[in-house]
């Protein structure tokens, strides 16, 4: 297995594909300290395949954890390290330590499960493998541009108040039709990533 092949693999094959699951996952796995780090959460999904990886931290910076300080912008700094990953074709992915261990309330990682498993249990009725040629490569390198895009745009973004919200939706599309194999999800991530460039235009302009 070449290893573009073994990147895509990584990319669209995780047992977590169920959203509401996945939140349950993580609420369950998180320790019992008033502080819980990234790296906390991502040990809750695994750190094998890239569609968790890109998933989570996207989810933080969509989710009210978004407004922490410095969320946006190290949420921006693991997504664009995995997505730079994926696209030169990584069998596994690396994260860096120092950004593994930036750390927030346990308290407000829980409220925004709770808030947010309601629109997880509605996402994962939707899902379902689709457009399956959306989800492979060669398209999973156009993903990882456009990803690395998005991450980019977030640091420019973390200067408004919830801007980030906009890449981050389409980061999300990504990893969930990533990990489903859903490419209707890819392409809707597509069309989010545009509002997103038009966003970070009025913020330059």
């Amino acid at each position: 297995m070449s290893s573009q092949q073994g990147a895509e693999k990584k990319a669209s094959s995780d047992e977590n594909t169920n959203l509401e699951a996945l939140f349950a996952h993580i609420r369950d796995e998180i320790d019992s300290d008033d502080q819980v780090t990234l790296q906390n959460v991502l040990e809750g999904v695994g750190t094998r395949a890239y569609g968790p990886l890109l998933l989570v931290p996207g989810l933080l910076a969509l989710a009210p954890t978004g407004a922490i300080p410095g969320m946006s912008i190290v949420t921006g700094t693991i997504i664009l390290i995995v997505a730079a990953q994926l696209l030169i074709g990584r069998d596994r992915p690396w994260l860096p330590k120092r950004a593994l261990n930036f750390s927030f309330s346990k308290e407000t990682l829980i409220t925004a499960i709770e808030r947010g498993t309601p629109y997880a249990r509605r996402i994962d009725k939707l899902l379902k493998p689709s457009l399956n040629r959306f989800t492979e490569f060669p398209a999973t390198r156009i993903i990882a541009l456009v990803t690395i895009t998005l991450a980019l745009t977030m640091y420019p973004l973390a200067l408004l108040p919830f801007a980030v919200a906009i890449p981050s939706m389409a980061i999300v599309l990504f990893a969930l039709g990533l990990t489903a194999r859903d490419g209707r999800l890819i392409l809707a991530g597509f069309v989010i990533s545009g509002l997103s460039l038009i966003a970070l235009y009025y913020v330059l302009k």
